[in-house]
């Protein structure tokens, strides 16, 4: 069962112990401090909880600033490829230059050596699916 980690107006996260899953629900245009520490309160619950799989909904969420995608880059990326979670799946957003910015992160996550394997999905019960089987 999924619990509420935390909630505000850009990005509510939960996680579900028994199935070492945490998620993301990401809404509008998140930039700056809000978006950074949003970011750091995932690597947080990943941390706390061990979680080996995670859930992006990046559906509603708006365009990332140049100078968030720098950072993520910087501190967000090395962290989150060494830690625990062996399974991303993502619901890509609507927004094209959201989808951008990612594609410009995965192309950033090359360089390191890691297990994590990240896909794309169009519904939420298929990301799940693919989730669960780690």
């Amino acid at each position: 069962m999924q619990e509420l980690y935390f909630k505000n107006a850009f990005v509510s996260l939960y996680y579900d112990k028994d199935q070492k899953l945490g998620t993301a629900v990401w809404n509008g245009n998140i930039k700056g401090s809000e978006f950074r520490e949003s970011l750091l309160l995932c690597l947080d619950l990943i941390d706390r909880f061990g979680l080996i799989s995670w859930l992006a909904d990046d559906r509603k969420m708006k365009a990332i600033d140049p100078a968030d995608v720098l950072w993520s880059q910087e501190v967000f990326l090395p962290r989150i490829l060494r830690g625990s979670i062996v399974r991303m799946a993502r619901l890509p957003s609507h927004s094209a230059e959201n989808r951008e910015a990612i594609e410009l992160l995965k192309d950033s996550s090359k360089g390191f050596t890691t297990n994590l394997i990240i896909r794309d999905f169009n519904t939420e019960a298929e990301a799940i699916e693919c989730l669960l089987q780690v």
